[in-house]
């Protein structure tokens, strides 16, 4: 538990330092430009280099030492950071070097969820697992408002500066960790990466795990990107605006507790599908146009249902043979932020042809509950969840493909 202690403080770090970077690199791009597309080009460096690089960068902690992994990736981040603040540096230099350190966060997740699958027993990492979504979850929330009050105090440039000393406090902690051999996989980075993808697919339970998370995800997340607009058709504004996304993350929170701490990993397993379901019809009623107050309890009722990805991101990681373990991470955040991404187009796309966000949240919803119930008549057919209750069927590799060139 040490070990995972370590871990997780340097999560908390490193999670504080990301919504920071990005924020005041957006603010520093909008103040120097007046662009508001290349602010949010900016600010998107949290989810498209995840997008584009996490399957091959995944391939490193399958390759590499994955405490020296994380340490490197952290103090690599640190240094990245520190160069943004060198006086009079151009626009695009900035963005370049804030997606740059950013390429670092796939192969530092990826060797950092395979650690954990290390140190912890199946349920205990489902719990594990559980607060580091907690955590993440509210520093995404906290991080925009904290971030905003932090930047107007200490500017742009101090934020930074608490962002590289951020990554750097997650090395040293890092540095604590037991030194573990080198994983056993081999080859090149390239073909590695290709046989994670075909790893993933080639077990029913992982590919039918991401075919039930990737949806409902996206459908799910997706009108989050007219949030505003929503909050002032009905008279809110920003406040209400943060309220609503505030209600959904304190709902997720609530979820996961009960789903990784309340409940027996028997139970838990039942209620994955439930859940899912729930996290898409809650936002159906939307379509009604209800007052604020009952949108903010459907918002709510959705993030519980959001947590089946909660218990699901440590039963994945524990299924995977460990020599699989970083890519088929790296398969995973790629599909999610990739899903993520499409959504908020999508949303911004049927927004700007004069949707209405009660109904584009509605019709989410329902997409995310259809998406769901296919998934799971799929995934109940090829392979039933394993019971985290013990390890059996957890860790089994699936060889049949994953090696071959």
């Amino acid at each position: 538990m040490r070990e995972f202690r370590l871990l997780y403080a340097g999560l908390a770090s490193s999670y504080a330092g990301d919504q920071l970077a990005a924020l005041a690199v957006s603010v520093l791009v909008l103040d120097r430009t007046g662009s508001g597309i290349l602010s949010g080009l900016a600010y998107a460096s949290a989810y498209l280099p995840s997008l584009v690089a996490a399957p091959l960068l995944g391939a490193l902690a399958d390759r590499l030492p994955r405490r020296g992994l994380l340490i490197a990736c952290d103090l690599a981040r640190s240094a990245l950071v520190s160069a943004m603040l060198i006086h009079g540096l151009p626009v695009w230099a900035l963005v370049v070097l804030l997606y740059a350190a950013s390429l670092f966060t796939p192969p530092f997740m990826a060797a950092r969820s395979a650690l954990i699958a290390e140190i912890l027993p199946v349920d205990a990492a489902v719990t594990g697992n559980g607060l580091i979504r907690v955590t993440h979850q509210l520093s995404q929330v906290l991080g925009l408002a904290l971030g905003g009050l932090a930047i107007g105090w200490i500017g742009p440039e101090g934020a930074l500066a608490c962002n590289a000393l951020t990554f750097a406090v997650s090395a040293a902690l890092s540095a604590g960790l037991r030194p573990r051999p080198r994983p056993a996989g081999s080859g090149s980075v390239l073909g590695g990466s290709r046989a994670g993808v075909r790893y993933v697919f080639a077990d029913p339970w992982l590919r039918g795990c991401l075919l039930l998370v990737w949806p409902v995800s996206m459908f799910v997340y997706a009108p989050e990107a007219v949030v505003y607009l929503y909050a002032t058709s009905l008279g809110g504004g920003a406040p209400l605006a943060g309220l609503m996304l505030s209600s959904a993350a304190l709902g997720f929170a609530s979820g996961t507790v009960l789903l990784t701490r309340l409940v027996p990993p028997r139970t838990r397993d039942r209620l994955l599908i439930p859940f899912a379901i729930l996290a898409g019809a809650a936002l159906i009623p939307l379509w009604a146009k209800p007052s604020p107050p009952v949108v903010v309890v459907l918002l709510f009722a959705s993030g519980v249902g959001g947590a089946f990805s909660a218990p699901l991101n440590a039963l994945f990681v524990q299924r995977v043979s460990p020599e699989f373990r970083g890519r088929a991470m790296g398969v995973a955040v790629a599909g999610l932020a990739g899903g993520q991404g499409l959504g908020f187009l999508l949303a911004g796309a049927l927004s700007s042809a004069g949707l209405h966000p009660a109904a584009l949240w509605a019709g989410c919803g329902a997409a995310a509950t259809l998406a769901a119930l296919l998934a799971a008549l799929t995934w109940a057919r090829d392979t039933p969840p394993p019971s985290s209750s013990s390890s059996a069927g957890l860790g089994t590799p699936v060889r049949e493909t994953a090696d071959k060139r």
